[in-house]
């Protein structure tokens, strides 16, 4: 879904994409699959600028890091960006200067680069998604596994079966014990 940004009324507009409008469909099919998603965006003209802002919620499918069950991870997000346009440079030499990333207050506005005034909202919202997503998902609230004592209790029994199976196996050194050095062919 792209939006022409200077088309934008100077008061703003709202955009609201879910599952039943489609806009989004094919472009969150891969993460979100067949969940419900709701992503309320509100466009102004700032300047040179748009100012963004609205909200992201949807459900993922996941799985647990820690017991490796299944589930369903909840996404909501708050929406608060600055668009603005990036010119492309061609650059005939390399800089000798590095990326220099900047640490932004968590609640103030993220910015993104949009190229000849047209915005992917299908694109940013993918992002926003896959960004959301833990590196390690948990099954439980706050980072807890609900299943925690039951990996714990298995984790318990196969270590006691692998020492037990150790103390059994003999050592690959006992056929050696019979044999006559001493003795020759």
């Amino acid at each position: 879904m792209k939006i022409r940004l200077k088309e934008i009324p100077q008061d703003g507009r709202s955009y609201s994409f879910d599952r039943a409008s489609a806009e989004l469909n094919d472009a969150l099919e891969d993460i979100v699959g067949e969940h419900d998603y709701a992503v309320e965006l509100y466009i102004k003209p700032i300047g040179n600028a748009y100012e963004m802002t609205g909200s992201l919620k949807t459900v993922i499918p996941e799985t647990c890091s820690h017991c490796g069950y299944e589930f369903e991870l909840s996404i909501d997000r708050r929406i608060n960006e600055v668009l603005f346009e990036e010119v492309a440079v061609d650059r005939k030499a390399q800089s000798v200067h590095g990326n220099h990333s900047v640490d932004f207050e968590k609640d103030g506005p993220s910015m993104t680069p949009v190229q000849g005034d047209v915005f992917d909202a299908s694109e940013f919202v993918h992002e926003m998604v896959a960004l959301s997503e833990p590196f390690y998902p948990m099954c439980g609230p706050n980072g807890q596994c609900l299943r925690s004592k039951e990996v714990e209790e298995i984790r318990r029994r196969l270590e006691a079966e692998s020492e037990f199976a150790e103390e059994e196996k003999p050592s690959p050194f006992s056929v050696l014990k019979g044999l006559d050095l001493n003795k020759k062919n």
